[in-house]
C-alpha cells in the first residue's frame, strides 16, 4: 500500500547526488572509451587476423544502456560488455570461435596496453588496473529482426549457440526509461556512433537513475548476504517495467516493490521483449534461494526508505541508512551535497515544497514550507 504522506524534494535530490557519486568518473568512463576505441581500431586492421571477417563491435549492456555503476569496493573493477560481430557461420565450433578470438587479441597486447587476456565460456576477457572488457563473439543472423545475433558458449551444460539482441534490448530499455527526445538523438546505428556520451546524473530520468541505485544496493545485500548476484539485465529488463512514481524516492521505491515481487516468480522466467530466444533469468538464481533472498533484502530497502523520509527521524539515523544502502562513500557524498544545496536554498528562501515540486508517494504535492533538514552528517559513528 503506498503512502499519501508528502515527501520532501529534498531527498529526491539526496537520492540523485548519491546516484552521481556511483557512476563511473569522467576520468574512468573516458578510459574506458579509449580501451574500446583502441580495440576496434586493432581488429579493423589486417594485424589482427580478424579483418577478413569484417568485424563490427559496439557495446552491450550497462555500458550501453548508461547505468553502468562504478564498483563499491576498491578490489573490485568494473566491466565494460562489448560485442563481436563476425561473418562467420552460425553453427561454427565455440571453441575454436573463442579461441580464434582470444589468439588475436593476444597478439595485439602491445596496441592494445591490457595487462591479462583470459578465455571465458562465452567471451574472451581483457583486464585493465580498474576495469576489464568482456569481447562476446557473434554472428548476425540474417532474415530476422536487426541486430539478433547467435552468441558461443564452450559451457558444457548449454547449447553451443545462443540467440540474443542485445541492442535491441537497449532500444526498449531507452523508450521504457528515456525521454522520446533522447531516444531520437540514439536512433543510429550501433557501429556508425558506438559509444553515447556519458550521460550526468542531473540529466537522467528518474528510473535510470533508480536501476542504478539498485544495482549498487544489490551489490551491498548480494556480497554481505553472500548469495549470487541478479544479473544487470535482467534487474534492469523488471524495473523498467515497474509503475512509474513521481519523484526519485517515490520511483525508486515502486521500482524496489516491483522488481521483489518479480523475482520472487517460481519459475522465474523473463526473456528479452526484442528477441524471445534471449532468456534473460537462464543462468540466475544459480542456487535455489538467492531470488527468494534478493527479493527480501528488497523489501527491506523499502523499510529504510520509508524510515529515511520520516520528518520525525534524526540525521545521524537518516546518514545511518544511507550507508546501509549505498556503502559509505556514496552516502558521505551524497549527504554532504544535498545538505548544503539544501542550506543554501534556505538562505536564499527558496526551499518550500510549493516551489520546488515536492511530491508523496500518491502524487498528491504540498503547499507547506520546508525548512532545509540541519547538516550533522560528521556527527560522529552512528549508533
Amino acid at each position: 500500500m503506498l503512502h499519501s504522506r508528502p515527501v520532501n524534494r529534498f531527498y529526491d535530490d539526496l537520492l540523485a547526488d548519491v546516484a552521481r557519486k556511483i557512476q563511473l568518473s569522467p576520468t574512468a568512463y573516458d578510459e574506458a572509451v579509449d580501451h574500446f576505441g583502441a580495440v576496434s581500431r586493432y581488429l579493423d586492421d589486417e594485424a589482427s587476423g580478424l579483418s577478413g571477417y569484417d568485424p563490427v563491435i559496439y557495446p552491450q549492456g550497462s555500458f550501453r544502456m548508461g547505468s553502468t555503476i562504478s564498483a563499491y569496493d576498491d578490489r573490485e573493477d568494473y566491466d565494460i560488455d562489448l560485442l563481436l560481430e563476425m561473418a562467420l557461420h552460425p553453427d561454427s565450433d565455440p571453441e575454436q570461435v573463442l579461441r580464434l578470438v582470444a589468439r588475436s587479441l593476444e597478439a595485439g597486447k602491445g596496441r592494445l596496453k591490457f595487462t591479462t587476456c583470459e578465455l571465458k565460456k562465452r567471451c574472451v576477457t581483457l583486464g585493465y588496473s580498474n576495469m576489464h572488457l568482456d569481447v562476446t563473439p557473434a554472428v548476425l543472423m540474417p532474415g530476422r529482426d536487426a541486430r539478433v545475433v547467435t552468441i558461443f558458449d564452450r559451457h558444457p551444460d548449454r547449447p553451443n549457440h545462443a540467440l540474443a539482441n542485445p541492442e535491441g534490448f537497449a532500444n526498449w530499455f531507452d523508450a521504457a526509461v528515456r525521454p522520446r527526445s533522447v531516444i531520437a538523438k540514439r536512433s543510429v546505428r550501433a557501429q556508425i556512433v558506438p559509444v553515447p556520451e556519458q550521460t550526468p546524473a542531473d540529466a537522467k530520468p528518474d528510473r535510470l537513475l533508480a536501476v542504478q541505485l539498485l544495482k549498487r544496493y544489490r551489490d551491498l545485500r548480494c556480497d554481505a548476504g553472500r548469495y549470487d548476484r541478479c544479473p544487470s539485465v535482467l534487474l534492469s529488463r523488471i524495473a523498467a517495467e515497474a509503475p512509474q512514481g513521481s519523484g526519485l524516492v517515490s520511483d525508486f521505491r515502486l521500482a524496489s516493490i516491483h522488481v521483489a515481487q518479480s523475482v520472487s516468480a517460481n519459475p522465474l522466467h523473463v526473456v528479452n521483449p526484442a528477441c524471445p530466444e534471449d532468456v534473460l533469468s537462464d543462468r540466475w538464481p544459480k542456487h535455489t534461494d538467492a531470488n527468494y533472498r534478493f527479493a527480501r533484502d528488497l523489501m527491506q530497502l523499502v523499510v529504510h526508505l520509508d524510515e529515511l523520509v520520516r520528518e520525525d527521524g534524526t540525521q545521524t539515523r537518516k546518514a545511518e541508512i544511507l550507508r546501509t544502502l549505498f556503502g559509505e562513500n556514496a552516502a558521505m557524498d551524497g549527504y554532504r551535497r544535498a545538505t548544503e544545496r539544501a542550506a543554501e536554498q534556505s538562505r536564499a528562501g527558496r526551499f518550500a515544497a510549493a516551489g520546488s515540486g515536492a511530491v508523496s508517494f500518491s502524487g498528491s504535492t504540498s503547499s507547506r514550507s520546508v525548512a532545509a533538514p540541519p547538516h550533522r552528517f560528521y556527527c560522529g559513528p552512528a549508533r
